[in-house]
């Protein structure tokens, strides 16, 4: 079976408008994804003479990535729970809009979650691009592309859940935490691309 051919089941179901598995889905794929490519590199520098100094590190890194791919992957099947509740929500608005502001808060705190899972994914880009095998500088790049594309496409789900909300306070305090999470992981960003350039 061609890879194609594997994963073409996946975008049937992100097709499927019957299925309601979106945008945050998406980024629990990015996610998984990305990790799975932190380890990749991992299995390409581990054994080899040069990198044998920063082994142990590598092996530590890989570990992390694991764990964090497979919560990436429970991120998929979560945001389709949480998406189900909001639409739930959304249909009894006006007779019941208490249930609606509890589903987008639900929703709200699920994306400050999937957000610190793309900072954490950040941060082992940061780690391996020190360490990792040299050969390997466009999975560099490429992961820490697509973890901070999962940070800043959390974010704009946390701002979409968080509009109708009438709750005044929350808002004002997520878009606190959610400011200083996209902050930090701009710097992250920006030192791993400045080691890519010492790589290069």
């Amino acid at each position: 079976m061609t890879h194609k051919e594997k994963i073409k089941p996946i975008l049937d179901d992100l097709e499927d408008k019957e299925i309601e598995f979106a945008g945050g889905s998406v980024v629990g794929m990015m996610l998984s994804i990305t990790n799975s490519l932190i380890q990749y590199i991992c299995n390409l520098t581990i054994g080899k003479k040069k990198y044998a100094p920063v082994e142990e590190e590598v092996l530590a890194i890989k570990e992390k990535a694991i764990q964090l791919r497979n919560e990436a992957l429970d991120i998929i099947d979560q945001d389709k729970l949480v998406l189900e509740k909001i639409l739930a929500g959304y249909k009894l608005r006006k007779e019941e809009p208490d249930l609606y502001e509890k589903a987008n808060k639900e929703g709200v705190e699920f994306c400050v979650q999937v957000t610190k899972k793309g900072i954490e994914t950040l941060k082992l880009v940061e780690q391996i691009s020190k360490v990792g095998n040299k050969m390997l500088a466009s999975d560099f790049k490429i992961s820490n592309i697509y973890a901070f594309a999962s940070v800043e496409a959390s974010i704009v789900n946390i701002e979409v859940n968080l509009k109708p909300m009438k709750d005044e306070a929350f808002k004002k305090e997520i878009k606190k935490i959610y400011t200083q999470d996209y902050e930090e992981a701009k710097k992250i960003k920006e030192r791993i691309q400045n080691l890519e350039k010492g790589n290069g």
